[in-house]
């Protein structure tokens, strides 16, 4: 079920009996279950009908057991089941029991005053399970995948909103590839924004330059993105503001190193057919991040890759030997992979 069709059901006072919430985008995830606690109890008695369950502690019968108690001094029950192990291919812990004919049973005639939200930060349930096949057709199962592109700059823009300001679609762009794709920053960063902005008013290019500070890996990311575009000047520019900063080079060299050892994973992936969002599960990174880490790696060869990651490690034990200054020696890396990225243009 889309999870905008979800909210809007809650609002409108139409609970489902079950609702099965998978997917790695926590944040989202958060949200949904904070509207559910709004909107389907009662504040003041809010401690007497919603419970919270790990279901790597607690096991799934008496989880169930208080989804059927009555509400107490309210009309509704709100019962939270987190860590949903069973409904994935994972292994259960041990000590803990999942009888999956208990849920079998419950979806049977679930009770109306209650509602039942298994949670799992899984991206798949295990389809070939009879309990997710019954779920599947009884439950609203909502997926929390990670947002990227389209979706992802959407986002902003309808926090901006939330906080009573506005933002175009170029300052959204903008915002995320600066903050990064985290919800929960982007978030504060967007309500610092709209806090500066005031009601009505409108986030900028100059409000996010002033306001919204680069981390250093975002640096790092920006300063290769001068370097696979041939602008070498910008690159060493930007690498004497990261050392002003009194960044330890070494620190700066390994972050080259985890960056261009992703580029190189992303041009050996590419060809072989995976998609951006399996690339990202795979090398354990954000889709947005692997996208242009995709736009990076085109210019330059693997064995471009290959040699600039050899010449890093080379870099490394020479600075940590004292064999070699460290500024020049960044300074000097710099300009190799500007001459590996001429090669692979030329």
């Amino acid at each position: 079920m889309p999870l905008l069709s979800a909210i809007r059901e809650i609002r409108q006072k139409q609970f489902s009996s079950v609702y099965v919430l998978h997917g790695p985008e926590s944040f989202l995830a958060e949200e949904f279950l904070s509207l559910a606690r709004r909107e389907m109890i009662d504040p003041e008695f809010s401690d007497l009908n919603v419970s919270v369950y790990d279901c790597t502690e607690n096991s799934l019968s008496d989880i169930l057991q208080d989804a059927e108690t009555l509400p107490f001094m309210g009309e509704h029950r709100l019962v939270i089941a987190r860590q949903a192990y069973f409904l994935t291919g994972s292994k259960p812990p041990s000590k803990v029991e999942s009888d999956p004919d208990a849920l079998l049973g419950y979806m049977q005639n679930p009770p109306t005053y209650t509602t039942l939200i298994l949670h799992t930060d899984a991206e798949k349930l295990d389809e070939r399970k009879k309990m997710v096949k019954t779920l599947q057709q009884k439950a609203k199962v909502i997926p929390f995948f990670l947002l990227k592109d389209a979706e992802l700059h959407a986002w902003v823009e309808r926090q901006a909103a939330k906080y009573r300001a506005s933002i175009e679609r170029p300052q959204a762009m903008k915002l995320a590839e600066r903050v990064g794709s985290e919800l929960r920053l982007l978030d504060k960063e967007v309500e610092k924004l709209a806090l500066f902005v005031g009601d009505g008013g409108r986030i900028t290019d100059q409000v996010i330059e002033d306001l919204c500070a680069r981390t250093l890996e975002q640096d790092v990311f920006a300063l290769i993105e001068q370097v696979a575009s041939g602008r070498l000047d910008k690159a060493l520019r930007m690498l004497y503001d990261c050392m002003k900063t009194g960044e330890e080079p070494i620190k700066l060299l390994s972050l080259f190193a985890r960056q261009f050892r992703m580029l190189l994973q992303v041009r050996q992936l590419a060809p072989r057919g995976y998609s951006q969002q399996q690339m990202a599960g795979m090398i354990k990174m954000h889709p947005y991040a692997v996208k242009k880490a995709m736009e990076q790696a085109r210019h330059f060869s693997e064995d471009s890759l290959k040699k600039l990651l050899l010449i890093l490690a080379e870099e490394d034990f020479r600075m940590k030997s004292g064999q070699v200054d460290k500024r020049l020696a960044l300074e000097l890396f710099i300009a190799r992979a500007h001459e590996e990225r001429n090669k692979t243009a030329g």
